[in-house]
């Protein structure tokens, strides 16, 4: 396993892949970066190759946010209409490590999660999980990039204050990777996919696949339990 930007140029001669796969990754790149991203992907499937695309599926969530209302005003149990509400904001609006959600996810309780886990899967368990272990993996670049965020910090509390200190750590946050940039429904991905080349898109479920023993790499699924339920699955072919 290895690390790349996915906003450079894909390291694979063209037509050379058999199939890709890339799961809740499209929806952290701008519309330019995914449209560049979906070319490289064109580019380095063979003639008749299958690209598996998932990302958060933006219909499922606002379907799940309404039901969730209409529970929590007729005085039900509002766990899945708080959820589903920072679903629709949080991924897109926080500015630091795990937004609302890690801290929503960490107060439930064993019935609340349950509930959540629903929707979310396994990764409700990861944000209530510490993330110490996360932070000891520290590469070189990582050092390096520390190193430089310290020192423009510095710089910037001695020149505007904390104020600009406080806009300098927002931005940096947003351009690490973890917001959302662009939310996917089935139309707009099918949309996005044709315009970059690829025919055929079709809806599928997270254990059916037409790339040859998908089941059997642990991808979506796990020990047969669906990994991120709430994601909209899809694949297409390179014509």
């Amino acid at each position: 396993m290895r690390r790349y930007d996915a906003t450079r140029p894909l390291p694979f001669k063209a037509g050379t892949v058999d199939a890709v796969y890339h799961s809740h990754l499209l929806e952290h790149l701008s519309a330019g970066d995914a449209r560049a991203f979906l070319g490289e992907c064109r580019r380095v499937l063979r003639a008749g190759g299958v690209m598996r695309v998932v990302v958060p599926d933006l219909e499922g969530i606002a379907q799940a946010y309404l039901r969730g209302l209409a529970e929590a005003r007729s005085g039900q149990e509002p766990t899945l209409w708080e959820w589903a509400r920072l679903e629709l904001t949080d991924q897109l609006a926080r500015e630091a490590p795990g937004g609302e959600m890690a801290v929503f996810a960490r107060q439930l309780t064993a019935e609340q999660i349950g509930r959540v886990r629903e929707r979310a899967g396994t990764e409700v368990d990861s944000m209530r999980r510490n993330s110490s272990a996360r932070a000891r993996h520290v590469t070189s670049g990582k050092l390096v990039r520390r190193a430089q965020r310290e020192f423009a910090r510095a710089v910037l509390l001695l020149l505007g204050g904390r104020s600009m200190r406080r806009i300098f750590d927002v931005g940096w946050f947003r351009q690490s990777g973890e917001v959302h940039r662009v939310m996917y429904d089935a139309l707009s991905l099918s949309r996005a996919l044709r315009e970059g080349g690829f025919v055929d898109p079709q809806r599928v479920s997270a254990t059916e696949s037409r790339i040859p023993e998908f089941g059997t790499y642990g991808l979506d699924t796990l020990d047969l339990r669906v990994r991120k339920p709430d994601s909209l699955f899809m694949e297409t072919l390179r014509p």
